[in-house]
């Protein structure tokens, strides 16, 4: 991914969805800074949950759902890193560390289900699990659907901490060639027109656009080619 093309995903990304409504209402909400023992943050973290297609997090066991991401925070967040952590910044260690918080998070109850003539408890999931330590560290942890772990990761805690060295590099490099452009690192939302995203959230906007819509990212003489006919008079 070069910084040209995470550019022109991104600018596809807010054409095609009105996602970032609903993403900057939560933002308002919780002051960027999610707090799970408040409760006006829980239900804006589980309104904005329902918007972006996790159906797990059913209306009616509302409270049940605050509950049980309560207990996994009492016993997970402090041992996340600060709010102010870039993923680029952390260790193999709290890599690892995240993914075990990960896996604790999959395994917590979303809501109830009827079935075979009584209720059975509904999961969090991989990918409520990926967006809820995203919208608590989302510096750090990046969101994570089904169609981004596709064939080449499965849902394991594994595989999400290998999902978050691939980023990782990602960031790394796009952090790299945004300075030869004398663009420091925290700058690059605002030049790419999302100053409230964070770089794991373009990264992921990236990802909708190219693998969830299947639309291939821009080549240079792409570039090379607009910019010639952007020229004629």
């Amino acid at each position: 991914m070069k910084l040209f093309q995470l550019a022109y995903a991104c600018r596809v990304y807010m054409v095609l969805t009105d996602s970032d409504a609903d993403y900057h209402a939560f933002l308002d909400k919780t002051g960027d800074r999610l707090d799970f023992t408040d409760s006006t943050h829980m239900n804006a973290l589980l309104e904005w949950l329902r918007k972006w297609g996790c159906r797990q997090f059913a209306v009616d066991y509302h409270d049940l759902a605050v509950k049980s991401i309560r207990k996994w925070a009492e016993q997970w967040n402090s041992k996340l890193p600060d709010v102010s952590v870039t993923l680029e910044l952390l260790s193999a260690k709290e890599i690892k560390g995240i993914g075990n918080a990960y896996a604790a998070l999959s395994k917590a109850v979303a809501s109830n289900r009827a079935r075979d003539g009584g209720l059975n408890n509904v999961e969090v999931g991989p990918t409520g699990a990926a967006k809820i330590l995203f919208a608590a560290r989302p510096r750090a942890c990046p969101p994570w659907d089904g169609s981004i772990r596709g064939s080449k990761f499965d849902s394991s805690s594994d595989s999400y901490c290998e999902y978050l060295d691939h980023v990782k590099e990602l960031v790394e490099q796009l952090c790299s060639e945004a300075a030869g452009f004398g663009i420091p690192r925290e700058q690059i939302p605002l030049e790419i027109g999302q100053p409230r995203s964070t770089l794991l959230k373009l990264v992921d906007e990236y990802n909708w656009v190219t693998v969830t819509k299947d639309s291939l990212p821009l080549e240079p003489h792409d570039v090379a080619r607009w910019h010639t006919w952007s020229r004629q008079p």
